[in-house]
């Protein structure tokens, strides 16, 4: 018997029912032990009901020992020193161009790093100004403040005082005045 895969086989007996209903139509009492050829299979009638039939599978065309598997084409094993060489070479430009594309990408990534430390700091220096504007400005106005209670506190004192002098005065007069 031929080595057939499973998958092959369970195909072809779902193309015998093809075959089977094939057969069924061109059914025919007249023609009998008529072998029908479908693809690499045999199909022959046993009887007149048309519900049996010989599947006859070909065998493989070549024997399965002589087939022989090849293995895909390798270049060659044994190198002279020019191929080896030329190899070598190869090499050497690949590891070059990529430390060169490291070395970009790292200047790339210190060059992005520089511009963000710069930025921060331009950001920072600008927050230290803007908050010392604005402390020299309550500076400013807190020593204003300062000043105007103290003026304010001078112009009591002066009225306070004028006041006393006009009392002072009074109670002179009324004190030199002769009692009536």
């Amino acid at each position: 018997m031929s080595t057939v895969s499973a998958t092959a086989l369970k195909e072809k007996f779902t193309e015998l029912s093809l075959i089977s209903l094939l057969c069924s139509c061109m059914h025919n009492d007249k023609v009998k032990d008529e072998v029908i050829k479908y693809g690499d299979m045999q199909v022959k009638q046993l009887d007149k009901s048309g519900k049996a039939f010989e599947v006859v599978i070909k065998p493989p065309s070549k024997d399965p020992s002589e087939v022989k598997l090849s293995s895909p084409p390798r270049s060659p094993t044994c190198l002279d020193a020019k191929t080896i060489q030329e190899k070598l070479e190869k090499a050497e430009e690949r590891r070059k161009s990529m430390e060169a594309e490291t070395l970009k990408k790292l200047a790339k990534e210190r060059e992005h790093q520089t511009e963000v430390l710069s930025k921060a700091a331009e950001v920072e220096a600008a927050f230290a100004k803007k908050a010392q504007e604005e402390l020299k400005k309550k500076q400013e106005l807190y020593e204003q403040n300062q000043q105007a209670q103290r003026q304010a506190k001078i112009e009591r004192l002066k009225e306070m005082d004028q006041h006393a002098e006009v009392v002072r005065q009074n109670k002179m007069i009324m004190t030199n005045s002769p009692k009536a």
